[in-house]
């Protein structure tokens, strides 16, 4: 007898798993905002600079409105670079809202992109704070992963000047972010 009810346990949970993963999407399909995170890499032209290139890896956090209807969907973002190192405390951080385009069918939970954005770039290098703008275009991709969906985007900043923030500002970037998208 224990055999049998343990058998028909099984069975019953290894039938009803795809009815859970189902409704998963469903509600992935219902909702109203994306959740994500991403990491970036970029090769930066300094401005009075014969040359140069800086690898930078930014840890964006995103936080995006999913329209019911409509192509165009807004999305606040932010990155934190925090660094103490021989008793210099140096910090970034990059508040700014973009607006993404979607370019398919499937609406903002797959396929092509458009994105357009600004925001501000403050900071204080460790000697003195300051603030410069920032805008910043590009096309991306979402690839579905489960509930989620993998995002890939290429694109261009540019970062106007402040003599406050030294090398963190008055420059142009082109690269590319990877990250993923949770719905909720």
């Amino acid at each position: 007898m224990r055999k049998l009810i343990s058998g028909v346990a099984l069975a019953v949970t290894l039938w009803s798993i795809p009815a859970v993963a189902e409704a998963q999407r469903r509600a992935a399909a219902r909702s109203s905002h994306e959740f994500g995170v991403d990491v970036g890499v970029a090769y930066v032209k300094p401005s009075n600079v014969d040359g140069g290139i800086a690898i930078q890896t930014p840890f964006d956090v995103r936080y995006g409105f999913v329209p019911r209807s409509g192509n165009m969907m807004w999305e606040p973002r932010a990155t934190l670079t925090f660094s103490t190192v021989g008793g210099v405390t140096t910090y970034l951080f990059t508040p700014g809202v973009n607006v993404l385009f979607s370019n398919t069918p499937g609406g903002h939970r797959r396929g092509m992109f458009f994105l357009g954005g600004a925001g501000l770039v403050m900071g204080d290098g460790g000697g003195g704070s300051g603030t410069a703008f920032k805008l910043e275009a590009g096309v991306g991709w979402r690839k579905p992963y489960g509930t989620a969906a993998w995002r890939y985007e290429l694109g261009f900043q540019w970062v106007s000047e402040s003599a406050e923030l030294g090398p963190f500002a008055d420059y142009i970037a082109i690269g590319g972010r990877i990250g993923i998208s949770l719905w909720n």
